[in-house]
């Protein structure tokens, strides 16, 4: 009785074994396919941007040009202002 006991925990314990390498095997399945989607989605919104990119330039072609003007305008009132915020005494007297 003893031997069949084992033998019935050995197969148990076989069958689970081979259960949870399957789920394992499953699960690495689908963990590929969701990468897969992950990377077919990420080109297709890089092709998106740019196209969207190239959509903004034909329909104004000097926005680029106008933000990057205005960003140094704002770099350079920040860096005007900072030595201001930074030491308030400067601006009283």
């Amino acid at each position: 009785m003893s031997d069949q006991n084992e033998t019935v925990a050995s197969r148990l314990w076989r069958d689970r074994a081979q259960i949870r390498e399957q789920e394992r095997n499953e699960a690495q399945a689908r963990l590929k396919i969701a990468e897969e989607k992950v990377t077919i989605l990420l080109a297709e919104n890089d092709r998106l941007a740019a196209e969207n990119a190239r959509l903004r330039e034909r329909v104004n072609p000097n926005a680029g040009r106008a933000r990057n003007e205005t960003e140094q305008q704002m770099a350079e009132l920040r860096g005007a202002l900072m030595p201001l915020l930074a030491n308030p005494h400067l601006t009283t007297h």
